[in-house]
């Protein structure tokens, strides 16, 4: 029985969580870093205190950058979608233009039934377009905003560093 798929996986499961380090501390915690020094993880040993002074500022200094970096995307990525916005903006005040012309020739009195049939229908063919404009650009609004506010809260995070 030792030889079914359900007894190796659970051996390979069970092998696998025996590597698990249960000193994990996480990283940049007074406890030292990453991994806690005592248990079983990389022979047991901490790290002598005087080996390369300038490598932890130098590991921050690049972390900070990447921070900075990601923020800056995240502004170029919402300029972007500015740009993107303000056109939008833009063809929205010519569909509601449209929108309310095509409702008064709908209201207005028509000879037959097909012209006012197909008048009604271009009315809510423009309502529609409309509409479609406006979650659109609602759309974008909030993708904007939360692009903003994640590079705020990368450029806090890198300050804090």
């Amino acid at each position: 029985m030792a030889d079914t798929w359900a007894a190796r996986w659970a051996s390979a499961w069970a092998s696998g969580a025996a590597r698990y380090d249960m000193t994990h501390v996480p990283a940049g915690s007074p406890a030292g870093g990453q991994f806690g020094t005592s248990g079983s993880g990389s022979g047991g040993k901490a790290a002598p205190k005087g080996a390369a002074p300038g490598a932890a500022a130098k590991k921050e200094d690049t972390a900070e950058a990447a921070l900075r970096a990601r923020a800056a995307a995240d502004r170029a990525q919402a300029a972007r979608l500015t740009t993107q916005l303000k056109a939008l903006e833009a063809h929205q005040v010519k569909t509601a233009t449209a929108a309310r012309k095509a409702a008064a020739a709908a209201k207005a009195h028509h000879p037959t039934h097909h012209h006012a049939a197909a008048a009604h229908h271009r009315a809510r063919k423009a309502h529609a377009r409309h509409a479609s404009l406006k979650t659109r650009i609602a759309g974008l609004k909030q993708q904007i905003s939360g692009l903003l506010a994640a590079a705020e809260s990368l450029d806090a995070q890198a300050a804090r560093m």
